[in-house]
């Protein structure tokens, strides 16, 4: 062997030993490999934080059109156009890719799968330290007229510290008791590692989500004997606050004249320009179902009564 070594080194003396080139160029492919990857993870994560962006702020990705020469591309895609003027590397990606752009709508739609993904997975190894865990559900219609069920879970971490979880959005089978109950059981077999956890179930009082005999919170006691249904306080406050309201008719119109003054300024743009005169404060909205918004206009209209009133000399 010693012999076939020095023959060998006798045969390279001056020149290239292909063992050396090839250990150079798998050296070069693997840095050109990395080099690459570090790119397309630059790359992603500016996409990302765009859409984060959007979510932070409660922003529609997407505009009526998102063509290159559109005039109207939506928020995301002009928030990467920005972008770009401000970072050569993506404006780079963006004019030369013909591959992979990552700002199509399924690429949109995709990124926003796996960002609910992580933070569901973050839920699930919170859970897994809590030792009991409530559920709470609501169902509304949406602007485009389609039915959804919110489900919320709540529990304690594991410093003690209470926390409310948004787990998502779901579009039931159906708006009975059957269809949203197992919705809801769907969800919380893949988060409880035992029935026995479920200690709390809480929604609104409508008859199918609160019946005692046929109602979600029947079928899903059920399933978890432990979970107690507990009527929403926000849903009870209101209904009890409108009831005791409702019998005296200087409050009724006390509480009308409030409704009738946030739509006084909403409905005119011209009569909002008046209001950020002279008030330099808007009058928030209320809500029918949400107590708390109402007593905002009270504070609001109480905090701001002289400015009003010049404000509605002025109109």
């Amino acid at each position: 062997m010693t012999h076939i070594n020095s023959q060998l080194n006798l045969k390279l003396l001056g020149k290239q030993d292909i063992r050396q080139q090839l250990s150079s160029a798998y050296r070069l492919n693997i840095k050109q490999y990395n080099e690459k990857i570090s790119h397309n993870r630059y790359i992603l994560n500016k996409i990302i934080n765009c859409i984060k962006f959007c979510g932070a702020f409660e922003l529609a990705l997407r505009g009526h059109d998102e063509k290159s020469n559109s005039e109207n591309p939506g928020v995301f895609r002009g928030l990467i156009n920005f972008s770009s003027e401000l970072d050569s590397v993506l404006k780079c990606h963006i004019e030369n890719s013909s591959v992979f752009k990552g700002l199509s709508k399924s690429i949109q739609n995709d990124l926003l799968e796996c960002c609910l993904a992580v933070c569901q997975q973050r839920i699930k190894n919170e859970i897994k330290q809590a030792e009991y865990i409530s559920v709470m559900a609501d169902e509304t219609t949406d602007v485009s007229a389609q039915f959804q069920l919110s489900i919320i879970f709540r529990y304690l971490l594991s410093d003690g510290t209470p926390v409310e979880r948004f787990w998502g959005f779901f579009n039931p089978t159906g708006h009975d008791a059957k269809s949203l109950s197992e919705c809801i059981i769907f969800n919380l077999e893949k988060v409880l590692e035992s029935p026995d956890m479920l200690i709390c179930q809480s929604y609104d009082g409508a008859n199918v989500m609160s019946g005692r005999l046929n109602g979600v919170q029947k079928i899903i006691n059920n399933s978890y004997k432990n979970a107690h249904f507990i009527h929403c306080y926000a849903h009870q406050l209101n209904l009890i606050l409108i009831q005791a309201t409702s019998q005296n008719r200087e409050i009724r119109i006390f509480f009308s004249n409030l409704t009738d003054i946030t739509n006084f300024f909403s409905n005119s743009p011209q009569r909002v320009t008046v209001l950020d005169k002279i008030v330099k404060y808007r009058v928030p909205r209320s809500s029918n179902t949400r107590w708390n918004f109402k007593s905002r206009i009270v504070n609001t209209v109480y905090e701001n009564l002289e400015p009003l009133i010049e404000c509605m000399k002025e109109i």
